[in-house]
């Protein structure tokens, strides 16, 4: 009852893995027996015959091992851990019958099977080995006149039992920690072996890939001057490829943007200003439903920019309009959208940045842009705490940031999320819908300006955006 007083009543029992039981089994099995025998024959070399305790542990120590070895080779894994655990735990109490309650360092060995339990058996385990020895040491005591050894007095006896439960409890209350330690470090071992193969297939793919190679070079050398033609074609090819998809941007520009925006005026016109219908009364789930096209429709039109942007940018044609432009107009505006955004959530707006800046050689348009999208952004993954926006002025460049307290980002995804059509998955951004693009688009934009962005964050803290623009020379 003491063990069991240790485990939390809702702790999951950690199991050992059994491939790690599969491996320590048979190098201990043969230890144990080797050990036995070495001990039954420096027994017969000494002609040791005070008592028969001793000879009878030792072929009790054999026994279990040949009992547990055939439960080993018959599958059944748990019990062979447990009958080498119980023999480990018992028997060193049992050599109280040959050399008595005192000065008998060999009760000590039972800290072995409490260890063992732990690795082998379960993490409660140590604490159930604990209790087994302990009442084998109490019945023993019981028994003294009849095994033939001089009881000790009842202050040794308490001494001597207080000071082996502190220690196997003790022992039994690391094994039990380390139990879930061990565990965790068999699944990280698994992981990386399993990537280590992975790697190890890849790299093995490779070889065959660049044996191939290296067959088909004589071939690659003789199609040369006909891959050279080829060239030319495809580049004509490609060209005309180039012209069609400027074009076809165009058009979706306008042929997608126009009748979105008409879906986006007429809805916004019907919720806000129902009067133009005169009399006519519309109902409130109609309205309701008005609303969601309004929403839809601006999503849309929010992922068509994204993907045209995008466009640009890969095929070199966004231009900048460069001017000197003052930020806190741009950063007092962001914080009256992250107003907007926020609506009657517990979440507190600050603003971290001067009334005055050095101006920035900048597009007004593209950093509102950023601006905008890290707001936006914050205000979706933040659901209470606070978001600030802020600047300060370096030697030559104005560091920008944007501040939250929100779902944060695990290390591991913190470079992935600027890559394109990448968000990170977890149950937050399964409710925003979006394409992972605009963090993307948002630093190509600002590397296009000579800046650069990046992000400091930790997963469920909140994370800060950064991002530097430079500043504008004077005269």
């Amino acid at each position: 009852m003491v063990a069991r007083s240790l485990i939390p009543a809702r702790t999951p029992v950690a199991t050992p893995d059994e491939g790690l039981v599969a491996d320590l089994l048979p190098p201990m099995l043969v230890l144990l027996a080797t050990l036995s025998g070495g001990a039954i024959g420096i027994l017969l070399l000494n002609r040791w015959h005070y008592n028969l305790w001793p000879y009878a542990i030792v072929l009790l120590l054999l026994l279990a091992v040949a009992i547990s070895d055939r439960l080993r080779r018959k599958g059944n894994l748990p019990a062979a851990s447990i009958v080498i655990v119980a023999a480990l735990t018992i028997l060193p109490m049992l050599s109280c019958a040959a050399f008595g309650f005192t000065n008998n360092m060999f009760v000590y060995l039972s800290v072995l099977g409490v260890i063992a339990a732990g690795i082998m058996v379960s993490s409660r385990a140590p604490f159930q080995a604990v209790q087994a020895a302990i009442l084998t040491y109490l019945i023993l005591l019981v028994a003294a006149d009849w095994i033939g050894q001089p009881r000790p007095t009842w202050f040794e006896a308490i001494g001597q039992i207080l000071f082996q439960s502190v220690l196997l409890l003790g022992v039994a209350t690391l094994s039990w920690a380390a139990a879930y330690v061990v565990r965790g470090t068999i699944s990280w071992a698994i992981d990386t072996a399993q990537k280590s193969e992975r790697r190890e297939q890849l790299l093995r793919e490779t070889q065959a890939n660049l044996e191939r190679a290296l067959l088909e070079r004589d071939l690659l050398n003789e199609q040369l001057y006909r891959a050279t033609l080829e060239l030319e074609e495809a580049r004509a090819a490609a060209e005309a490829a180039y012209r069609s998809k400027a074009n076809f941007m165009a058009t979706m520009s306008h042929e997608l943007r126009t009748p979105l925006n008409i879906i986006i005026g007429f809805s916004t016109a019907m919720l806000e200003h129902p009067e133009m219908y005169g009399d006519a009364r519309i109902d409130e789930q109609v309205l309701q439903d008005i609303a969601e096209i309004r929403r839809s429709g601006q999503h849309l039109l929010s992922i068509i920019n994204d993907i045209l942007d995008l466009a640009k940018v890969e095929a070199g044609k966004l231009e900048l309009n460069k001017t000197n432009l003052a930020l806190p107009p741009l950063l007092e505006e962001a914080m009256r959208h992250a107003q907007a955004l926020v609506n009657n959530r517990p979440i507190q707006l600050r603003r971290e940045f001067p009334d005055s800046l050095p101006t920035v050689l900048a597009d007004e348009v593209r950093v509102r842009q950023v601006l905008l999208n890290l707001v936006s952004n914050a205000s979706k993954f933040t659901h209470a705490g606070e978001i600030a926006v802020g600047a300060r002025a370096d030697s030559n460049q104005i560091v920008i940031w944007v501040l939250d307290t929100g779902i944060g980002i695990a290390p591991a995804d913190q470079e992935r999320i600027f890559q394109q059509f990448e968000q990170v998955e977890n149950a937050d951004t399964r409710q925003h819908a979006g394409t992972g693009l605009g963090l993307s688009i948002c630093r190509w934009l600002i590397e296009l300006h000579g800046g650069r962005m990046w992000l400091e964050s930790e997963l469920g803290k909140g994370s800060i955006f950064f991002f530097s623009l430079p500043r504008a020379r004077a005269g």
